[in-house]
């Protein structure tokens, strides 16, 4: 994890924390306020609202709690507990779908006429239609912020709040309708109830998911393949596997590269960690896997001397024979004789002629024993080429010289795959 997505958590922890405190104190408020408004006017209904607020009062210190305990890493447990706000976004999501169901319990109960002048009700019922509107307000901006840190647990809680607005709303109306004589709230009351128990099905559904696994969102992948997709010598993205642990996200990607140097290619892999950490600051882990291109067309070169045999001298070698060769069909698909323009050179003559190959595309370097420890070969090994070494210089069928190298490097590719 780089600076980025460090400082990123702990700025979302800081934030986060601090609404689901506020949100405690606020539903610790509701509470409070709904009994006194409930004595006052003698709604019953108001009373066992405020019942169930002091409920939701310990809803968010468990959301507060899982959250706070999802940062510990240990042994155990190396990755976190990032799961505890999924499992507390699940029980948020059943009290939200408790709710419904009391709603429409209490449908089906009898209530005692209010005794209080309908002023008072009015004055409850103002007081009650802008508590609406601000925890409206509030739980939109909970939500609104837990979208952005991708935190269930916050999310869970803003639609927990909004659920409990229904029944105040409900409550609201029935004042207002029995100031009038009118009973029309029941009907008010069925399609908020179906708008919670929807709320809370969706809830906890994307909460089980989450601890099921289940990989990260498409928009999400394809941004991330849209970042990987940028470096230069990024041949295919083979796959990216995720999950979700909380708010965040970890991360398994496998990608070909057109390098042939390991040491480039491990390189490589890190600045696409650095980058995902950069651009995707909600994922905590992430591991890029690499691997070689799988060639099907090799070049093979084959060091000559003037008698067309396998030169014993690497850096003397007359020529280089440079075939192009399908390895599944073991076919001839194209062969250049290249001089070696190198020969007249005093020093490193055979560092520049292995560098000159290697500018050419050369995979496979057909050869003796005797290059083995010579700086050459370590051109060679530096940028991952293969060696076939052959004892017997002599050319006697070259079809049959190229099948050989293909059964062995074919068939190695294909079982390591």
């Amino acid at each position: 994890m780089n600076q980025a997505s460090a400082d990123y958590k702990k700025e979302s922890k800081k934030v986060i924390n601090k609404l689901l405190i506020a949100s405690t104190f606020i539903n610790l408020a509701l509470t409070i306020i709904k009994y006194v408004l409930g004595k006052w006017i003698g709604n019953v209904a108001l009373q066992a609202d405020a019942l169930h607020s002091s409920l939701d009062v310990l809803s968010s210190v468990i959301v507060f709690s899982a959250m706070f305990f999802s940062y510990i890493k240990s042994e155990k447990f190396p990755f976190g507990l990032y799961k505890l706000e999924n499992i507390a976004s699940s029980f948020v999501s059943l009290l939200i779908i408790l709710t419904a169901f009391e709603i429409g319990y209490s449908l089906f109960e009898k209530r005692e006429p209010v005794h209080t002048s309908v002023l008072n009700q009015i004055i409850v019922a103002i007081v009650l239609f802008f508590i609406v509107i601000l925890m409206y307000l509030y739980s939109k901006y909970e939500k609104k912020i837990g979208t952005q840190y991708s935190s269930s647990g916050l999310v869970s809680d803003a639609e927990h709040i909004k659920s409990d607005l229904f029944s105040i709303f409900i409550i609201i109306c029935s004042i207002i309708f029995s100031i009038f004589g009118l009973n029309i709230d029941k009907y008010v009351a069925i399609v908020i109830v179906v708008m919670i128990l929807h709320s809370g099905f969706e809830l906890l559904k994307n909460s089980t998911l989450a601890l099921l696994d289940i990989n990260v969102d498409k928009k999400t992948i394809e941004a991330i393949k849209q970042e990987i997709s940028q470096f230069e010598h990024v041949n295919e993205i083979t796959s990216i596997k995720g999950r979700k642990s909380g708010r965040f996200m970890l991360l398994e990607i496998i990608v070909k590269l057109d390098i042939a140097s390991f040491e480039e290619a491990h390189k490589l892999s890190s600045q696409i960690e650095q980058r995902i950490y950069e651009k995707f600051p909600n994922v905590d882990n992430v591991i890029v896997h690499y691997e070689p291109i799988e060639k099907k067309i090799v070049k093979i070169c084959i060091p000559q001397t003037k008698n067309e045999q396998i030169s014993e001298d690497f850096s003397n070698s007359n020529s280089f024979l440079i075939i192009d060769y399908d390895l599944s069909r073991k076919k001839i698909l194209n062969k250049q004789q290249k001089p070696n323009d190198f020969l007249e050179l005093k020093e490193k003559k055979g560092i520049q002629i292995a560098l000159y190959l290697v500018k050419e595309g050369v995979d496979i370097i057909v050869t003796t024993k005797h290059i083995e420890n010579t700086g050459p070969y370590f051109v060679f090994k530096t940028h991952n080429k293969k060696f076939y070494v052959v004892e017997n210089v002599q050319i006697d069928n070259l079809e049959e010289l190229l099948k050989n190298i293909s059964n062995k490097i074919y068939v190695k590719q294909t079982g390591e795959e």
